[in-house]
């Protein structure tokens, strides 16, 4: 199963002939070459490069004309090439419709970014002031959704990194992945003072100081 945008390629008549190879992401790392010094330095940047995954298909016109693919086939979203995970990503490759509609095998290349995310996400209920919860079997950052509900001023800890909400009065809803906070569809970004957290595969712990009432964090596992 081919996911693009959330639908599954066969609901437009584009049938996978083979199921796609995944390669990870290639390590972004400078070499660099010394007069006088034997050999090369590396600088290791820590990300990952985009990588192409490329899917063989053919098209079924009883299911869908040529200028509904067209449309479909388009632009920037979530695809997903087992219906658990998914990768941010767009159709690198010019699709020659011409040739489609005579021929009906064409290709598609997914440019994909380097982590994946589960499809479905997971939710932690913080209910005192001092928390620990594992994420099992993911294997890189997370920036959750992050729900709060309190008053007045209120510092949270999530794994020693530590950031302030100013003068709360509602449910704040921080975005971590887009580095947004809004209240009541009002963006109060400017309420935060520090960085905005994440979590890590395996332990993390939640400490915050002030009056809250409800801590809701909502992530996705990511992987690399």
């Amino acid at each position: 199963m081919v996911l693009w945008k959330n639908v599954d390629l066969r609901k437009k008549g584009i049938i996978v002939e083979k199921t796609p190879t995944i390669s990870k992401g290639k390590k972004r790392i400078d070499t660099y070459t010394i007069e006088g010094r034997n050999g090369f330095i590396c600088i290791d940047s820590g990300n990952y490069d985009p990588f192409v995954v490329s899917v063989e298909c053919h098209f079924d016109p009883s299911v869908s004309s040529i200028d509904d693919i067209k449309e479909f086939l388009d632009g920037y979203g979530p695809v997903s090439f087992d219906g658990k995970r998914e990768y941010t990503a767009i159709i690198q490759n010019s699709i020659s419709f011409e040739k489609v509609s005579r021929f009906r095998s064409f290709l598609i290349q997914f440019l994909c970014n380097p982590i994946s995310y589960d499809i479905n996400s997971e939710s932690e209920t913080i209910e005192s002031s001092s928390t620990t919860f594992t994420i099992e079997n993911a294997n890189y950052k997370m920036y959750p959704v992050i729900e709060i509900t309190g008053t007045g001023n209120i510092d949270v800890t999530i794994n020693n990194k530590t950031f302030k909400l100013i003068d709360v009065n509602d449910k704040c809803i921080l975005d971590c992945e887009n580095q947004v906070i809004t209240s009541n569809g009002i963006n109060i970004s400017n309420k935060m003072l520090y960085q905005f957290p994440y979590l890590n595969p395996g332990e993390n712990t939640i400490d915050y100081i002030g009056n809250v009432t409800e801590f809701i964090i909502t992530y996705r596992k990511a992987y690399l």
